[in-house]
């Protein structure tokens, strides 16, 4: 993914950011969480290091109050970045919040409809229809298990 370059960035701090990508990409979370350390500590007004020391944070450490606060910074500081949206989506999605994940992904997608994540991301939560009856809430059992009788039936007729 092409970063965001900051005036203050330099090739040590690229260089420590696609280490760290590299990193997550093959789940080495905690590797990963020290390389976006050191690249904020050479370059600390990147959203996108921000964003992802952010996810880091929560998956590697479990600190999901840090990590949204880390994340909603670099929304703050770069509100069009599709990146830092999606991370904050992610980290919310990891604190049990898909609402409010939902909600990030619609943005970061808004934001950027060529962008791959957000798509990628609204199409793992799959998409949710209105519960049956709509004067109960959605976790109410008589939702629920006419929810699943609905799901039944539309999975014979097809």
């Amino acid at each position: 993914m092409p970063i965001t370059l900051n005036p203050t960035d330099t090739h040590e701090s690229e260089v420590l950011y696609n280490q760290a990508m590299e990193l997550l990409s093959r789940n080495h979370v905690r590797a990963a969480t020290q390389r976006f350390e050191e690249a904020l500590q050479i370059s600390p007004n990147n959203p996108v290091y921000l964003s992802y020391y952010g996810l880091c944070v929560a998956m590697d450490r479990g600190e999901m109050q840090s990590a949204l606060k880390l994340c909603e910074r670099a929304v703050k500081m770069e509100p069009r970045n599709p990146v830092a949206r999606v991370n904050l989506g992610k980290v919310h999605r990891l604190s049990g919040d898909n609402s409010k994940a939902y909600e990030m992904f619609i943005q970061a997608w808004k934001s950027d409809k060529t962008h791959p994540s957000a798509a990628s991301e609204l199409s793992r939560m799959g998409i949710r229809r209105p519960p049956v009856l709509t004067f109960l809430s959605r976790s109410h059992w008589l939702n629920t298990r006419l929810g699943r009788w609905r799901a039944s039936l539309e999975r014979s007729n097809a």
